[in-house]
């Protein structure tokens, strides 16, 4: 792939930094630490906005030396390989987390959403979505979970800062000192992260 240079290029440049401005410190961090996968979603992105509206229908497009039409499941697995590391996610549903933490209903669980005791954001599809690993080994939510989404933007916001390495704690992320239960660590670095300190 070349380097594209000149008037668009800076046109670009200048969309990315107002949009920069946009995002919390928590998605700014995650995406400053995290180049490759920048590039790889703008590349994506970009192959999908120059479809036609029929190509781009019930299709992704992942990028490469020659752009491929994939179906979604394909195209998430891809994306998945390209810009995680370790094991993919595990989302949970509504009527999935409501069952693991043996709650009756679905409406019990956004009710656990809106009080900030767990994380989930809107998934691709219709409906919330909710990480596995937000809990511990009886199935509740980690102590200290609730601390977080409150000081947060968004539910994706706050998953991304819990599972990023933060030099603030050593290097560990502040999901990992929750499952050991050090949530005064987790809450003083959060509040940082709220005000701006990335130390």
């Amino acid at each position: 792939m070349t380097q594209v240079g000149g008037e668009k290029a800076r046109e670009l440049e200048g969309m990315l930094h107002e949009a920069a401005c946009y995002l919390s410190p928590a998605h700014v961090a995650a995406l400053v630490a995290h180049p490759d996968a920048v590039r790889s979603a703008l590349a994506i992105t970009a192959d999908v906005l120059s479809m036609n509206d029929e190509e781009r229908f019930g299709v992704e497009t992942i990028a490469g030396d020659e752009a491929i039409r994939v179906g979604t499941e394909e195209a998430a697995r891809r994306m998945t390989e390209r810009t995680c590391t370790g094991a993919p996610e595990t989302l949970l549903t509504s009527d999935e987390l409501a069952k693991r933490v043996g709650l009756k209903t679905r409406q019990s669980v956004h009710d656990w959403l809106k009080k900030g005791r767990i994380v989930g954001w809107r998934g691709a599809r219709r409906g919330h979505v909710f990480p596995a690993r937000q809990l511990d080994e009886r199935g509740r939510p980690l102590d200290g979970l609730n601390l977080v989404p409150g000081l947060l933007d968004d539910g994706y916001a706050a998953w991304v800062w819990l599972t990023t390495e933060l030099s603030a704690l050593d290097g560990a992320t502040p999901l990992a000192l929750l499952v050991k239960g050090e949530t005064d660590r987790v809450a003083k670095a959060a509040e940082g992260d709220r005000q701006g300190d990335f130390a």
